[in-house]
């Protein structure tokens, strides 16, 4: 169960406050029972203060309870995913994994899910303590492989997503947590030039092949920031 920072009572008036001010508010959650706390919060927020476009967000949300995943459509939260946070490495293996048990294992970092459940998916990072590289993020939700390719057949693959799937929860639904859909997140006429160009075409790339991708160019706000 975790110790949590702030008891249901003091989170959920909170949370209302802020709701009440126009605020988005982020709740960072990782297990279960927090993740049910996060979503309650919101539910109460909405009871008290009636419902708008808040996008509140769960950040992490690691480990949910198969129960709770259809509230973050109903709510209008955001999943906060970390592609990266998938990579079945050392630590995962030996420390995380076993640590949470098979069954709650298998629910861990799979983005299927929340896709299945219809909640809006943004990926990001966690930067400084994971690199913000897109491509290995791709590779990892794509494939549940180490960069190494192991282990084989992927940590629990069911979890996978298409390449198409995280390309999307990189750009435009990061976009839309952010409320900045009309401005990034899409190459559309009237929004801001931001944009890389890769070597390969990474939706025809093998899955495995995907870290083999470089970026050639890098274009922010229509200015060149960067080429190989």
């Amino acid at each position: 169960t975790g110790l949590p920072f702030w008891p249901a009572g003091t989170l959920n008036r909170g949370v209302v406050r802020y709701d009440s001010a126009g605020l988005q508010v982020e709740l960072h959650a990782i297990g279960d029972k927090a993740v049910r706390m996060a979503l309650d919060a919101y539910a109460q927020a909405r009871k008290v203060n009636g419902v708008r476009d808040s996008r509140h967000r769960v950040e992490h949300v690691e480990v949910p309870s198969p129960r709770d995943l259809p509230r973050f459509r109903q709510l209008g939260v955001i999943a906060s995913t970390q592609a990266i946070f998938a990579t079945p490495d050392v630590t995962t293996l030996t420390n995380y994994a076993p640590l949470l048990g098979p069954k709650r294992a298998a629910l861990s970092n799979n983005f299927r899910q929340f896709d299945e459940a219809g909640a809006v998916q943004a990926f990001g990072s966690d930067y400084p303590v994971f690199p913000m590289d897109v491509i290995r993020g791709i590779y990892t939700a794509v494939t549940r492989l180490t960069p190494e390719g192991t282990p084989k057949g992927g940590w629990y693959p069911a979890g996978r997503i298409s390449v198409e799937a995280a390309l999307r929860h990189y750009t435009r639904d990061a976009a839309y947590a952010g409320f900045m859909e009309t401005e990034v997140g899409m190459l559309r006429v009237g929004m801001l030039a931001d944009f890389v160009v890769l070597s390969e075409d990474i939706l025809r790339v093998a899955p495995e092949q995907l870290l083999r991708v470089k970026v050639e160019r890098t274009v922010v706000g229509g200015r060149e920031v960067y080429t190989r």
